[in-house]
């Protein structure tokens, strides 16, 4: 039994871990701002717990690249005479 309350705890730890999306960071390029004023436009922003990054841009505020996949180079499909290559 003891060792069935440590496997569930454990799954359910990791499921929540799972769906858990990594905090964006915002700053303005103007950089002047204060954290008040970012607390502001993200409170102004915010409904049921999810912050609407469109409304943010509006306010001035940017993502930091850093938070954003880099996309990948595409590759021409096998056989079809392109090379890739520096020209």
């Amino acid at each position: 039994m003891n060792r069935f309350a440590v496997a569930l705890a454990l799954g359910i730890f990791l499921a929540g871990c799972q769906s858990l999306e990594p905090e964006r960071q915002w700053y303005k390029p103007s950089g002047d701002y204060s954290a008040a004023e970012f607390e502001r436009d993200s409170k102004a922003c915010t409904k049921e717990r999810v912050v609407n990054e469109q409304c943010l841009q509006q306010h001035g505020w940017v993502s930091l690249s850093g938070d954003r996949v880099p996309k990948r180079k595409e590759t021409p499909p096998a056989g079809s005479g392109v090379t890739p290559g520096r020209y």
